[in-house]
């Protein structure tokens, strides 16, 4: 392996042993494949950001945002749909939470496959995962920008005593 970046189209070895580019068409395919991976990498770090705030959402709104029969409610009754127990909203709060763990799971994975075809110092690859990268931004980031809008208001407001600080002012002397 160089320690440059290259142009070279056979690629020996490409991420896994006996995983052999050979050809231009097969490089392009690569490139595409690898494009791919990063396309769908963007899209699992905004269904990662979903998770998290779903988690973090208030019980009292899961009734202003779950997805079934919306046709049917309007905001008034939606506020109503509060869940019945503690025990439903911790089995949901589990629920997203493993959820969120397949995902990161899974980002795991395909950045350090990405990482490793990247390692291979060609250029093209290089470029492909560029690519992948910036129109998966750009398709997944206005997902981004919904889900923190929809979202913004319902995070439970629990005030965190590390915030809270102590005036230790010392009086100053009084000069007769």
């Amino acid at each position: 392996m160089t320690g440059h970046f290259n142009f070279h189209t056979p690629l020996n070895n490409f991420i896994f042993k006996g995983l052999n580019v050979e050809n231009t068409s097969g490089l392009v395919v690569t490139c595409l494949v690898v494009g791919a991976m990063t396309f769908l990498l963007e899209g699992a770090k905004m269904l990662m950001m979903y998770w998290s705030v779903r988690i973090k959402q208030n019980p009292l709104t899961y009734g202003l945002t779950d997805t079934e029969d919306l046709d049917e409610r309007d905001d008034l009754t939606a506020s109503l749909m509060i869940p019945a127990s503690l025990e439903q909203i911790r089995s949901r709060r589990i629920k997203y939470h493993c959820l969120g763990l397949l995902t990161h799971i899974f980002n795991l994975i395909i950045g350090y496959i990405l990482m490793l075809a990247v390692m291979t110092y060609n250029v093209w690859i290089t470029i492909g995962v560029i690519v992948g990268s910036g129109v998966g931004f750009f398709t997944f980031g206005v997902l981004g920008n919904k889900i923190q809008a929809k979202y913004a208001g319902m995070a439970p407001s629990i005030e965190d005593p590390s915030n809270y600080q102590i005036n230790m002012a010392v009086p100053e002397e009084q000069h007769i």
